[in-house]
């Protein structure tokens, strides 16, 4: 707490020490509504309980810090898990396998619908069969998707960058390649580890707020 020196002459020490910033302006909220809302809108748990000017010094970083790293590796650098490369469901498909023990013996495959061989049927989308799988694909995924809706908003638009426009025109965005693609990604992932933390952080000072009240 920051703390504030007024010469006071009347006073027997001749100055008199007032907070500059108390902690009394801190509102009692629920720390799940607190974690909620820091996930929605980064910075908006600490503007709940109060702490303004910290709300809006974290929420504009992080996503200050996201933009940048869509700025730096372009909209397609965000890798939605279920969804390839032209903006397609990701589905998992069977076959009988040529090496098996018979017709029960199968090989899986991810690949997108359009493009399953014609000697096998899709079982799908690879997000309901083996989401676990396809997330350990794409692990920065989950650094990221700690951005909130703003990741989603995001992520809604690498996939329609993805899909090729009218009459087979090409992609509408680029995926970036190399060391552009590598620092867009760091930062991505850095802003939603960031904001896990100010979720943290928010929330345990609301619930100990709500101790004292």
């Amino acid at each position: 707490m920051l703390l504030r020196v007024i010469p006071c002459p009347g006073n027997k020490r001749g100055y008199s020490i007032t907070p500059l910033m108390s902690d009394s302006s801190t509102r009692t909220v629920s720390p799940s509504i607190v974690a909620v809302a820091s996930w929605l809108v980064p910075g908006a748990g600490y503007w709940l309980i109060g702490q303004r000017a910290r709300a809006l010094t974290v929420g504009i970083s992080i996503i200050v810090l996201f933009v940048a790293g869509l700025l730096i590796g372009g909209i397609r650098l965000i890798e939605v898990p279920g969804y390839g490369d032209h903006g397609d469901e990701l589905v998992v498909s069977q076959r009988d396998s040529r090496y098996g023990d018979g017709p029960q013996a199968f090989v899986e495959q991810v690949t997108e619908e359009k493009s399953i061989p014609s000697d096998a049927r899709p079982v799908g989308w690879v997000m309901r069969v083996h989401p676990l799988d396809e997330i350990r694909n794409k692990p920065w995924y989950i650094a990221q998707i700690l951005a909130g809706p703003l990741d989603l908003i995001a992520s809604w638009g690498s996939i329609k960058a993805s899909q090729p426009g009218p009459n087979s025109e090409p992609f509408l965005g680029f995926r970036s390649h190399a060391r552009n693609n590598e620092l867009g990604v760091l930062y991505t992932a850095v802003a939603g580890m960031l904001n896990l933390l100010a979720i943290i952080d928010a929330a345990s000072r609301a619930a100990h707020e709500e101790e004292r009240a």
